[in-house]
């Protein structure tokens, strides 16, 4: 297991939208670095854009209920952030595990979970 804070770097994608559907939308990167000693999951984390240090909830992983994707991605919910992240580079720090990435029966069910997720984000202490 790789030693925590990890950062990964990136290039802000479209991704499928589908936190947008449910209030949670988040920025999307393929991380530059070599993630393959991380767990794949859900992590604490702050997300830096121009500058600027958000906190903020990442999954790392292969999104399994959504689409069973063949490549690892970072998905980042940043606290307290407006604006357009679309093209832009930013850095995502990883600071502690949460969960494991798993396949849920359904949307709603991660929905669910995600939404937990938010919550205990909220209250992490950074």
């Amino acid at each position: 297991m790789t030693e925590l804070p990890f950062k990964l770097t990136g290039t802000v994608t479209h991704g499928r939208s589908a936190g947008r559907t449910i209030d949670m939308p988040t920025a999307n990167i393929v991380p530059a670095e070599d993630v393959g000693a991380l767990s794949l999951g859900v992590y604490y984390s702050t997300v830096t854009v121009d500058g600027t240090v958000y906190r903020a909830i990442t999954n790392l992983g292969r999104r399994p209920t959504i689409d069973d994707g063949n490549f690892v991605n970072a998905e980042s919910f940043i606290y307290d952030f407006e604006g357009d992240l679309y093209g832009k580079e930013i850095v995502v720090t990883l600071l502690e595990f949460r969960r494991p990435e798993r396949k849920f029966e359904s949307f709603e069910a991660l929905s669910k979970v995600m939404h937990e997720d938010l919550e205990a984000g909220r209250k992490y202490s950074l």
